[in-house]
C-alpha cells in the first residue's frame, strides 16, 4: 500500500537541521522515510519566525524561501512535493499565486492566520477574498491552519467553489504539549481537554457539506487520544470524520518532527495506528494514506 505523509517539516528531521548541509538533511530524511515505510511526503518547509530564509518586502510583508524543498523535489520528484506561503499583504499577490505551480514540485499554498497577527480578524472581515480569488484563478490548493476556527472558511467555501481547501490538523483547537511548555505562538489556540476537542469536532464534521473542503487528519493521537499507542480512542473520531467527509476527502499526516517534540510520538507510531487498524477497511486506508492527498493536490503518480 502506498504511503504519503501530507505534512512534515522535513528540513527539521536532521538533528543539526539549523546548520546542516541541505544534501545531508535530504539523505537523513530519505533514510527516516524508508525506515518508517513512507513513500512520499508533502514538505512544509519551516525555518522559524525570524528573517532567516525570507525575502523582506518594502511594505513589511515577506516571501519565504524553500531551498530544502526545491532540492528534495529536484532530486526525488517521485517522493516529494511541497507547499509555498503567499502573503495576503504581498503587493504582487496575484503574480506570486500564478507562479506557485510553475515551480517544480510546488503543489499548493498554506495559510496560518493567527490571532496575534490580526489575520483571523482579517479573515472574518472577508479580507482574504483576493487571496482565494487568485487561488481559484490559478487552481492552487490551499492548506488552512484554523484550529477551532474552521467556520471562518464558510463564506470563502461558498464564494470559491473551485478552490480545493484543506483544513489542517483535524480542524480543532491545539492540544497542550505533553513534553514541555506549549509554544507561545500556539497558546491562544489551545483547547485544554480531549472531551472539549472531541465535542469541537462536531463543528468540523458540519463543514463536510462543502464538497471543496478536504480534511488533514494530523496530530490525532494528541488531539483525540488519552491512551498509549495504538491510540484506539482516536478511532471513533476518525470514523465520524469518514462518515462525514468520506475517506476520499481525508488525508493522513504525521507532522512527525513536531509530533516527536510535542508528544514523544515516533513516525512509525503516527502511521501504524492507522495502517494496522482493524477498524478501517483496506479501501479506506488506501484513500487516507495516499489517495486523498494525490487527488486534492492533483499529484499524479505516473507524472512524478
Amino acid at each position: 500500500m502506498e504511503i504519503i505523509d501530507a505534512q512534515v517539516h522535513l528540513n527539521h528531521v536532521h538533528p543539526a537541521w539549523q546548520s546542516a548541509d541541505l544534501e545531508a538533511i535530504c539523505t537523513t530524511a530519505l533514510a527516516a522515510m524508508d525506515a518508517a515505510g513512507i513513500d512520499g511526503v508533502v514538505i512544509s518547509e519551516f525555518w522559524g519566525f525570524d528573517n532567516r530564509m525570507r525575502e523582506q518586502l518594502p511594505n513589511g510583508a515577506s516571501r519565504a524561501l524553500y531551498p530544502f524543498s526545491e532540492l528534495a523535489a529536484a532530486r526525488h520528484p517521485q517522493r516529494f512535493v511541497y507547499h509555498r506561503m503567499v502573503s495576503l499583504s504581498d503587493p504582487e499577490l496575484d503574480d506570486q499565486m500564478a507562479k506557485v505551480r510553475q515551480y517544480s514540485g510546488s503543489a499548493a499554498v498554506r495559510i496560518v492566520p493567527r490571532p496575534e497577527t490580526g489575520d483571523t480578524e482579517r479573515m472574518a472581515r472577508g479580507e482574504f477574498e483576493p487571496f482565494f480569488a487568485a487561488a481559484e484563478r490559478y487552481q492552487v490548493p490551499v492548506f488552512c491552519w484554523l484550529p477551532g476556527r474552521g467556520h471562518l472558511l464558510v463564506p470563502y467555501l461558498k464564494q470559491f467553489p473551485r478552490v480545493q481547501f484543506i483544513l489542517d490538523h483535524c480542524g480543532v483547537g491545539q492540544a497542550p504539549y505533553r513534553l514541555g511548555p506549549t509554544a507561545p505562538t500556539l497558546v491562544s489556540s489551545v483547547v485544554e481537554t480531549r472531551a472539549e476537542r472531541v465535542k469541537q469536532f462536531d463543528q468540523v464534521a458540519d463543514l463536510a457539506q462543502y464538497a471543496n473542503l478536504a480534511l488533514k487528519w494530523c496530530h490525532a493521537p494528541n488531539l483525540f487520544s488519552d491512551q498509549p499507542y495504538p491510540y484506539r480512542d482516536a478511532l471513533p473520531v476518525l470514523r465520524k470524520a469518514i462518515d462525514a467527509f468520506g475517506a476520499s476527502r481525508i488525508m493522513w499526516a504525521s507532522d512527525y518532527t513536531q509530533a516527536r517534540t510535542e508528544m514523544g510520538i515516533s513516525w512509525g507510531q503516527a502511521l501504524y495506528y492507522i495502517l494496522d487498524s482493524d477498524q478501517l477497511s483496506d479501501s479506506e486506508k488506501e484513500w487516507l494514506l495516499a489517495g486523498s492527498v494525490r487527488k486534492a493536490l492533483n499529484w499524479d503518480r505516473a507524472a512524478s
